[in-house]
C-alpha cells in the first residue's frame, strides 16, 4: 500500500473482530511511528499500550464517546509532559503515523478523546506531571464494518485559498 492509497482509504474503525494483534505487530507499528516529525525533534510523546480487557473497560469510562474501547484489541494512549499547543500538534502527527502504520497491516483504528483525563491517568497510573491527551483504539476491522459516513471529500478548490483568503 502506498502513502496516497493509505491516506485515501483510512477511515475511523470502531467495530473490531475478537482477534488479538500480536505484540510483535504492535511493536512494529510503534517503531514506524516513532519516526514522526516533531517540533525541534523533541519527540514529546510517550505511549501506554493497553491490551488488558479490564483496563480497556475502565479506560472507556474516561471518555464520552468511547463505547467501542472495550472491543478494541488494544489502545495506545498518548502522554506528554504538558498541554502546550505544539505538544498537541506533535502528538497529532505521531497519532496519524501510528494509524497509517497500522492500516498498512490491515489494522483499523479510531482516535478517542478523554473528557476526564484525570480518570484515564488514574486507570493507567500515569505519574503526576504528565498529561494524558488522547488515545487511539486498534483492531482488525469486523466483517460488517462500514465507515460512519460514506462519500467523498470537498474539492481542493473548495478548501484552498492561495496567498490570501
Amino acid at each position: 500500500m502506498n502513502v496516497k492509497q493509505a491516506i485515501r482509504t483510512k477511515r475511523a474503525v470502531r467495530q473490531y473482530t475478537d482477534d488479538a494483534v500480536p505484540d510483535e505487530i504492535i511493536r512494529e507499528i510503534l517503531d514506524t511511528a516513532r519516526w514522526s516529525q516533531s517540533s525541534k525533534n523533541t519527540q514529546p510523546w510517550e505511549f501506554v499500550i493497553v491490551t488488558d480487557p479490564d483496563k480497556l473497560r475502565e479506560l472507556a469510562e474516561a471518555g464520552n464517546f468511547t463505547t467501542h474501547v472495550p472491543d478494541a484489541a488494544f489502545v495506545i494512549v498518548l502522554v506528554s509532559d504538558d498541554d502546550h499547543f505544539w505538544r498537541g500538534f506533535d502528538l497529532g502527527q505521531v497519532a496519524m503515523c501510528l494509524q497509517l502504520a497500522a492500516w498498512e497491516k490491515g489494522i483499523g483504528s479510531c482516535p478517542i478523546a478523554f473528557q476526564r483525563p484525570e480518570q484515564a491517568k488514574a486507570v493507567l497510573q500515569v505519574p503526576s506531571g504528565k498529561a494524558v491527551h488522547a488515545g487511539i483504539t486498534f483492531g482488525y476491522p469486523s466483517t460488517g464494518f462500514k465507515p460512519a459516513k460514506m462519500g467523498g471529500r470537498e474539492s481542493v478548490d473548495a478548501q484552498t485559498h492561495w496567498n490570501t483568503w
